[in-house]
Parts: structure tokens; sequence; C-alpha cells
């Protein structure tokens, strides 16, 4: 019995002294291509995920993907005391995380209500007037969220704002056209994406706590994210989930 005590006590000792993991967090949104569950559903695979895996693997250092809906993604990060972040440009301010380098970039998109007819921006803002354009949660996918002219209703996720849009309830439908072609597949959509407009770019980018945008752990993320683009490894992931 002596004997059991003392190795429990030295398992327990041993714990207290095993050193804490020098992995950081990175926030990432859920949101398919970016990042979503597999089949699996305790792993994540995405643009977003597979960029990650790349910077920590070439870089050496650990990141632990924290994968989230987009409205605990803006809330969580900023509390965080040393964390990274790949999201949308205008998901935070330089005080809520500093901008470290781009990621990507893409195509903003409208999806017009089948029957009606937008192929202006300026077209965009009455047809809004009734029933709204939905918007993801948070999200403000640049000057058109500060955009007052043109109404908007919040959605939960793209597949939602689909089915809003086929029954009626929206006038129209944005996001990333990413985002838009794989919530399409995902709902059956695709016959919506004829009445598509274009309202600008925009871009993913890796951020910091601005405490530790300066850190060697920073310019090390940036400078290995520089080469991914420069020897196409961004382009090939990007390919990868065009071709689906």
């Amino acid at each position: 019995m002596k004997q059991f005590i003392r190795l429990v006590a030295i398992f327990f000792t041993a714990l207290l002294w095993t050193p804490a993991s020098d992995a950081v967090n990175i926030y990432l949104t859920e949101v398919t291509p970016y990042a979503f569950a597999t089949e699996r559903m305790d792993k994540f695979d995405g643009i977003n995920v597979r960029i990650v895996k790349e910077l920590s693997k070439r870089s050496g250092i650990p990141l632990d993907m924290i994968v989230v809906p987009s409205s605990r993604h803006v809330t969580q990060f900023p509390l965080e005391k040393d964390a990274y972040s790949i999201s949308q440009v205008n998901n935070f301010s330089e005080e809520e995380g500093t901008q470290l380098a781009d990621v990507t970039t893409y195509p903003i998109v409208v999806v017009i209500a089948l029957g009606s007819v937008a192929k202006t921006y300026e077209d965009l803002i009455g047809l809004s007037a009734e029933k709204g354009i939905g918007t993801m949660r948070r999200l403000s996918y640049g000057p058109f969220g500060q955009d007052g002219r043109i109404k908007k209703v919040e959605v939960n996720t793209l597949e939602n704002g689909f089915r809003m849009l086929e029954s009626g309830r929206l006038a129209g439908l944005i996001g990333s056209q990413p985002a838009i072609l794989a919530a399409a597949e995902k709902t059956g959509s695709e016959a919506m994406l004829i009445n598509v407009l274009q309202i600008g770019y925009g871009a993913h980018v890796l951020r910091s706590r601005p405490e530790f945008a300066k850190s060697a752990n920073s310019k090390a993320l940036v400078q290995v994210l520089q080469e991914m683009k420069k020897d196409g490894t961004i382009a090939r992931i990007l390919g990868e989930f065009q071709k689906r």
C-alpha cells in the first residue's frame, strides 16, 4: 500500500513539473470553405486550417486552432493576452488586433433574389428597402456594413441565409465568393447564383493581439506567410478548394 501511495505521489509530482505548452492560440471563423468540421466532427479542414498547419510546420511555432462561429471569434480574440486571428480585415480594430499581413483576397458578392434585378450598388440600396440584405452576424464587409442606406438582416449562417432567400424573406445575401459558393452547394441553391452582383473585394488577414505584434513569433509567422505566397503554397491551397 505504501508503495502504491509513493507511486501516486511521484505521478502527480511529475504532472506538476511538466512544462506548460508553448502553443499559442489562433482563432479561425467556422465557415466553409475557410474552416469547417469534417465528417469525423472532431477534425477541421479548410483553406485557413491548412494555411495555419503549414505556418506552424514551417515556422516551428505550435499553433492551437480555436475554430468558432464569427460571433464568438470577434468577442473571444480581443480577450486573449497572446493570440492570433485569421479573419476578415474589417472584423477588428487595430486596438483589438494589429494587422500583421494579408492572407488571401476574394470578391465580395451579393446573391439577388430570383425575379429581382440589381446591376449596380445603387440598385442594391433600393432593392434592400423592404426585405433587407442578409448578412452574417458581426461581419461588416467593408463600406457595406457602414452604409445606412442599405437595410440589413442578420443571419447566423450563410446556409440559413440561402433558405431565407429562397423562401422570399430576403432581397439578397452578401458574403465572400468562396463562402457563398460553398453554402449554395450545401443547400442545393446553385440555381440562385445566376443573379449575383459583385460589390468589391475583401481579405482575410493575420492579426496579433497588439502587445505581441512585434514579438519574435509574430515576425517569424509573417516571414513564413510571405514565403508561402511567393512559392505558390497559398495559391495551391486555394486551388484545392476551388476544384470541389
